[in-house]
């Protein structure tokens, strides 16, 4: 097409200038010394960074797996990296121990700990209504 020639421009030459501006821009930071040093910085960093974003995202995407009404919830580990599903009660009850602030774990309980705080406290007399009647009437003597 004959109108398609007057307004189109070869990418090459563009690509070329634009390869030329970095070039001459690498060249003059080469021997900068804060350049270099927040180079550094950058790269050290990567790895810390790389881990926030994943951790934001799975609290973020926690969000639409689990509502608030939901029975399980997401807790992060102490570590940092890792996460426990933790049905709600259970949740509760580790918190009211202190193991969790928020939704981290400020200590890391152990596997037995989380088991335990899986099912409810028994009060004394047995509990539920028989066990109440019995706590009224004496039934624990």
């Amino acid at each position: 097409n004959d109108k398609a020639e007057k307004y189109f421009r070869d990418p090459a030459d563009f690509r070329k200038r634009k390869d030329a501006e970095k070039t001459t821009l690498a060249e003059e930071a080469e021997g900068n010394q804060l350049i270099m040093k927040l180079r550094q910085q950058s790269e050290d960093n990567k790895e810390k960074n790389d881990l926030n974003v994943q951790i934001r995202t799975m609290q973020n995407d926690a969000s639409a797996s689990f509502g608030p009404f939901d029975r399980s919830v997401l807790i992060l580990n102490a570590d940092g990296k890792a996460f426990t599903l933790l049905e709600n009660p259970q949740a509760m009850r580790l918190k009211e121990q202190g193991f969790i602030k928020g939704k981290t774990f400020v200590t890391q309980p152990t596997q037995e700990q989380i088991d335990a705080a899986l099912s409810p406290p028994q009060p004394e007399g047995g509990g539920g209504i028989f066990g109440g009647i019995l706590g009224i009437f004496g039934g624990s003597e």
